[in-house]
């Protein structure tokens, strides 16, 4: 086996959905980079306006986020709806992000309903994987 081409200890798949989430999501990655691990940030929102931690390297994903008025509806970075071929985007862009990895801890924001369709084939895949890191599913 080929070694990690990410060689973080933690991976953290965040997904704020408004600007005023990223503060949490950004605290933890930074909590923990303070504890010397390597954090990777799977970010699944627009991309914050607050300065990275140090310790922390922000992979972007497709971004998805949902206007005030619409809680619940997944937008893309244009402000239209999810498609299923965004979703698939999505879920290639987490999935090929986490075999480049060997991860001990695997952080899920779950916090963000509507995201089972690059979860759960997350979850699964990290399962099967020896030494399985451990799956954390909130913050």
């Amino acid at each position: 086996m080929s070694p990690p081409r990410h060689p973080h200890s933690i991976l953290i798949r965040a997904q704020p959905m408004r600007a005023e989430q990223d503060a949490t999501r950004l605290d933890v990655a930074a909590r923990l980079a303070s504890e010397g691990e390597r954090v990777m940030l799977a970010w699944g929102g627009l991309l914050p306006r607050a300065p990275l931690p140090d310790g922390v390297t922000l992979w972007p994903l497709p971004p998805a986020w949902e206007r005030a008025d619409a809680a619940g509806l997944i937008l893309d970075a244009d402000g239209r709806p999810v498609d299923h071929a965004w979703k698939k985007r999505r879920a290639a862009a987490l999935l090929g992000l986490f075999a480049g990895m060997s991860p001990r801890i695997v952080i899920l924001d779950a916090a963000a309903p509507g995201f089972r369709f690059e979860l759960e084939p997350l979850t699964e895949i990290a399962r099967r994987r020896l030494p399985a890191p451990d799956i954390i599913d909130r913050f």
